[in-house]
């Protein structure tokens, strides 16, 4: 059956609510619930294979819209299904005022659906299309609150970014077509280039692609910053859309990378990432900042392991982000709306609550890396991909002792004791769908700790696109006592460091690895040059443009002029007529013609 089924009771859902607006008014959470939960019921129905329909034709030449769906389509179609729901239900309770509550929903099912289009995209249009949607609805979202100067800029920085990205995509496609004559996925990752030099630049456009949308040096600014909109985006916007269509974008065209020879590029840009990522996780202190600068590593870390040939670690990875970052955001957004608070120096309580601090608990775990949890099979799927490079290694172990410090340090300074009773009370009396989102989330996290076994036979049953060999990582027990004796030494020193609830914000040390304003400072000097250069192209313009104005109001003088000579008097033609003949037998006389 076509894939196509799956958008059409998100369809019909954002119809509802869009034009029946008495319904609207009320009971639009539970209309948009319901059309996800039905997108996720069609989900068995949609089997491997591939469909298209032709869009329009012109000059022989057909553009359509197609499908294919393989292990890896469905992988990401399953996280986008079971999540989306899951914080569809969470924002319940975040999402209270009514008035807001119609125009959310249509833009989270709309991110929803883009993002399913993308996921089961089989040619360049359709995942162009599904591209732009997903930019759009990102930058409605960030911008949510679009009252907030904070949120309306940093909606159109993340838009002016993933812009650059955009127009890579486009001109990629064009060069795609002059290669191959087509724009199917199956036929470009399986056809023979006319030209390598082309196929190479096509790779770097895409890369440059993938880097914007999946927040990579030198553009991971704007997703801390994306941190504005409601924290049912940023869940959404982390844990299953956007920022992963660019690592799955690498994943669907990696014959592509490895043909050209140009994966060094993404795994040196992941690289840099990682390390600017994590420094800033470590000093940052507004709450949900802390998760976004993790994601952001973990972005980096997905495609050091695709570049590094550790397929299954990163598709693992793929997966139980998902869950385990919509967990953390969750808890953020709880402990913010219980506390008032955005700065974990102030933010406390988070342990009054004991059904979300167990819950918590277990997303900091999986995130640190703790055996038998999700982020402990994935820093090993990682560490043995690189065993063959001691520098890459002990950067990667590096990254992992960061990362939990800076988790537990999230931790601790969110769970220390509530400053008032009524903090204490907030947190008793938050939304049950808050806290049961949070339930629902860990139960996904627990069963995707066992998805890391069985991934590589599951994603080696079928592959219509590529050809990778799905091995499960070679683990020894020496490299799980040291990844367990790396996490428990992060986790620590975190705890040494903030038993006492202390703060480092006036710490020289911790500021020295901030580097999210010099980032900043470079997007703010480069826009200042840009924009320098665009007002001389403008004066220069402004000054040709005169300069046609000019001719043509003498054409026009000129035209007026001569209008008056035709007159219609008889004398006046005879005169001029006569004059000309004088000139011109004037002219043969004295140049010899005769």
């Amino acid at each position: 059956m076509t894939p196509f089924i799956l958008l059409f009771p998100i369809l019909l859902a954002m119809g509802i609510i869009t034009t029946v607006r008495y319904l609207a008014a009320r009971y639009a959470k539970y209309i948009a619930l319901a059309g996800s939960l039905a997108s996720l019921a069609l989900l068995p129905l949609v089997g491997y294979g591939s469909y298209s329909l032709t869009w329009f034709s012109f000059s022989g030449i057909s553009i359509g819209i197609s499908s294919v769906i393989a292990p890896l389509n469905m992988l990401l179609l399953a996280i986008v299904l079971i999540v989306a729901p899951i914080i569809l239900f969470y924002s319940f309770g975040f999402m209270q005022t009514l008035s807001e509550q119609r125009r959310f929903y249509i833009e989270m099912l709309g991110f929803e659906a883009a993002m399913l289009l993308f996921a089961m995209a089989g040619d360049l249009v359709t995942l162009f299309i599904a591209w732009e949607f997903l930019s759009l609805l990102s930058y409605l979202l960030i911008g949510f609150w679009h009252t907030r100067e904070s949120a309306s800029r940093a909606a159109r920085k993340a838009i002016t970014i993933v812009l650059i990205g955009d127009i890579a995509v486009l001109a990629s496609i064009a060069i795609f077509w002059s290669l191959y004559h087509s724009l199917s996925l199956i036929a470009i990752l399986s056809g023979t280039p006319s030209n390598m030099i082309y196929l190479y630049l096509a790779a770097i456009l895409m890369i440059i692609a993938i880097i914007t949308k999946s927040a990579q040096f030198p553009f991971q600014e704007w997703l801390p910053d994306a941190m504005e909109g409601p924290t049912p985006v940023s869940a959404f916007l982390h844990s299953t859309t956007m920022v992963k269509a660019g690592v799955f974008a690498m994943l669907l065209l990696y014959p592509l990378f490895y043909a050209t020879k140009t994966l060094w590029i993404l795994v040196l840009l992941g690289g840099i990432t990682a390390v600017l990522s994590t420094l800033n996780a470590m000093k940052e202190t507004q709450i949900k900042r802390v998760i976004a600068y993790s994601t952001v590593q973990e972005l980096s870390l997905m495609i050091i392991a695709a570049g590094s040939g550790a397929i299954v670690a990163c598709l693992y990875f793929f997966l139980a982000q998902s869950f385990y970052k919509a967990l953390l955001f969750f808890s953020s957004g709880s402990a913010m709306k219980a506390s008032g608070e955005e700065d974990l120096n102030k933010v406390s309580g988070l342990g009054a609550n004991r059904l979300l601090y167990i819950t918590t608990i277990f997303g900091v775990l999986a995130l640190a890396g703790f055996i038998p949890f999700a982020g402990f099979f994935i820093n090993l799927g990682i560490g043995s991909s690189l065993l063959s490079n001691v520098y890459a290694y002990a950067l990667i172990s590096l990254i992992s002792l960061s990362t939990s410090f800076f988790i537990f340090r999230w931790f601790l300074l969110a769970s220390k004791k509530p400053l008032t009773i009524k903090t204490e009370l907030s947190y008793s009396a938050l939304p049950k769908s808050m806290l049961y989102s949070s339930a629902i989330v860990l139960a996904f996290l627990l069963l995707s700790s066992f998805a890391f076994f069985y991934l590589p036979n599951f994603l080696s049953s079928s592959f219509s696109i590529q050809s990778f060999k799905f091995a499960a990582p070679n683990i020894s027990y020496f490299d799980a006592v040291i990844e367990t004796c790396i996490v428990a030494i992060g986790a620590l020193a975190s705890y040494l460091i903030y038993k006492k609830k202390k703060s480092l914000r006036n710490a020289a040390l911790i500021y020295t690895v901030y580097n999210a304003r010099l980032v900043n400072g470079a997007y703010a000097h480069f826009s200042k040059y840009f924009c320098g250069f665009a007002e001389g192209f403008m004066t220069l313009d402004s000054y040709i443009n005169d300069a046609f104005d000019g001719l043509g109001k003498m054409t026009i003088l000129s035209g007026e002029e001569l209008r008056k000579v035709t007159s219609g008097s008889i004398n006046l033609y005879l005169a001029v007529f006569s004059i000309m003949v004088v000139i011109l037998l004037s002219y043969i006389y004295f140049s010899g013609v005769l």
